[in-house]
C-alpha cells in the first residue's frame, strides 16, 4: 500500500525524494512512516529525486571588489541578515532566459526575482529589477532599516559601478564569494539545480505558453508549498510566520 502511495506521488513530483514523500504521506493521506521504511521502499522500487545535482569545483583566489563575509557562516537570527544572489539559465519552449534571485538565509525564501532574455547571466536590468523587489519586500516587511549583508558571486554585473551605485541609500553591506567557488555560495548554488528539475518535472515547465507565468507560478510553490528538511519540512513561509509567532509569545 505504501509502495503504491510512494509511486503516485513520484509521478506527480518526480524531484522529491524519499523524505519529502514521507510528508506527503503524513499531510494528505494521514500515513506515518519512519524515515527508513521510505528509504527502503525507494530503494527496491529502484526510485530517486530526479533533482540535478550541481558539482562544485575547488576554491581558488579571493575577491578584491568585496570581502567575503559570510565566510561560511550562515547562521542568522532574523529575516534579511543575510541574504544571497545569483543568476541561473532556464531553457523555455527552446530559448533561454535568465533567473536572477534573491534568497533569504533565514527562512530559504525567495525574496526577489527577475525572468529576462539569455544575456549569459550578466543582463543589468535583470539583475536591477531583482534587487529592487528584494529591497521593496524587505521595505513592506518592516526590515528596511535593519542591515542585510548580501552575498554574490564575482558575476560582472554584480562589480559593476552601476550595481554598486544602487546599494548607497539602503542599509546593505556587499559580500562576495572567492572566484570560481560556488562552495563559498552554498545556499543559493544549490538551489539551481533543484529550480531547473522542480520547474521540468514537477510544473512541466514547456506546457506553459509565458515563461513569465511559470515563473510566478514556480515562486509562489517554492516560498507556499515547498517543504525544507533545512526548516524541519516547513515551507519557507510557514517558517517565517511560525518564527515571528514564537518571538512575539516569548
Amino acid at each position: 500500500m505504501i509502495k503504491a502511495k510512494i509511486k503516485i506521488y513520484h509521478e506527480m513530483y518526480p524531484t522529491k525524494g524519499y523524505r519529502n514523500i514521507k510528508r506527503e504521506l503524513k499531510n494528505i493521506d494521514n500515513i506515518t512512516v519512519s524515515h527508513y521504511m521510505m528509504y527502503q521502499c525507494f530503494k527496491e522500487m529502484g526510485i530517486s529525486s530526479k533533482a540535478r545535482r550541481k558539482a562544485y569545483r575547488r576554491p581558488k583566489g579571493e575577491s578584491n571588489k568585496y570581502a567575503n563575509l559570510i565566510n561560511n557562516d550562515w547562521v542568522v537570527s532574523r529575516p534579511f541578515e543575510k541574504v544571497c544572489s545569483d543568476t541561473t539559465m532556464i531553457v523555455h519552449q527552446g530559448k533561454k532566459y535568465d533567473l536572477n534571485f534573491h534568497v533569504d538565509v533565514y527562512s530559504n525564501e525567495i525574496v526577489g526575482y527577475d525572468i529576462a532574455t539569455y544575456q549569459h547571466g550578466n543582463g543589468v536590468m535583470n539583475h536591477l529589477r531583482s534587487l529592487k523587489d528584494f529591497l521593496r519586500i524587505k521595505r513592506e516587511r518592516g526590515y528596511e532599516e535593519l542591515m542585510t549583508i548580501l552575498h554574490s558571486d564575482q558575476g560582472i554585473v554584480y562589480a559593476s559601478k552601476k550595481f554598486e551605485t544602487v546599494h548607497k541609500d539602503y542599509r546593505i553591506r556587499r559580500s562576495m564569494s572567492r572566484r570560481a567557488t560556488p562552495t563559498d555560495n552554498p545556499v543559493i548554488e544549490a538551489l539551481n539545480g533543484w529550480i531547473k528539475s522542480e520547474l521540468k518535472y514537477n510544473l512541466k515547465i514547456n506546457e506553459y505558453s509565458s515563461i513569465y507565468t511559470v515563473i510566478e507560478l514556480y515562486v509562489n510553490y517554492f516560498n507556499y508549498s515547498r517543504p525544507s528538511w533545512k526548516l524541519d519540512y516547513l515551507t519557507p513561509v510557514e517558517y517565517r510566520v511560525v518564527s515571528r509567532m514564537l518571538c512575539t509569545f516569548f
